[in-house]
């Protein structure tokens, strides 16, 4: 790979990760639909992840992770009563998800672009219900916890909105990555994580 499309790359997605990460924090009602929020952040990794493979994924990741981070990290209350920020839990959860978006659907379905839709549904399921399970953990191990959602809640009044409006989200970033790039011609010649595109090509739809 030459130093210009290397470049190129370096640009788009510095320009891509800054973009939904601005967009996700200054205009979140924009993106807002049933009350609930598109996860332009996780639907950026996820897609990053599945389109272009397991180290784009995981670098992606660990960057978008970051900023969730110091954007909007969790916090918890401390011996001392005081609260404090969880620093590099948005870093893992992300690195986690570009990973596994990398590795699922990899070989039979080719990485058809309609099944980055499905990536990011998948992904969403995934990272709302840890969520729920870790902070449902740790409530009721520090002994704080009086009630919690109910199955109804998690899954019809938050779940369902937000896969909707993370679709919907999922629509624009898929074309602009397939069609702009960071990658020429939206897909990349080989993956570092062995799947050769020399020797199978992709199928897109």
């Amino acid at each position: 790979m030459n130093k210009q499309k290397r470049a190129r790359q370096i640009i788009l997605y510095a320009f891509y990760i800054t973009s939904v990460c601005c967009l996700q924090v200054t205009f979140s009602k924009v993106f807002c639909l049933f009350g609930r929020t598109a996860d332009l952040m996780l639907v950026f990794v996820a897609l990053a992840g599945y389109m272009f493979g397991t180290l784009d994924g995981i670098v992606v990741g660990l960057i978008v992770g970051m900023f969730r981070d110091y954007f909007s990290g969790p916090v918890i209350v401390a011996l001392d009563k005081e609260p404090a920020a969880l620093l590099g839990v948005g870093m893992l959860a992300f690195m986690y998800i570009g990973l596994l978006s990398s590795v699922l659907f990899r070989r039979r379905f080719r990485r058809k672009l309609f099944l980055g839709i499905a990536q990011v549904e998948l992904m969403t399921i995934v990272y709302s219900l840890t969520g729920h399970l870790v902070s449902w953990l740790y409530f009721t191990l520090s002994g704080n916890l009086t009630s919690y959602y109910s199955p109804r809640y998690i899954f019809v009044s938050s779940l369902l909105p937000q896969l909707l409006v993370n679709a919907l989200a999922s629509l624009p970033i898929l074309l602009l990555l397939r069609f702009v790039g960071p990658y020429s011609k939206g897909m990349r010649s080989t993956l570092i994580d062995g799947y050769s595109m020399e020797r199978e090509k992709w199928q897109s739809v």
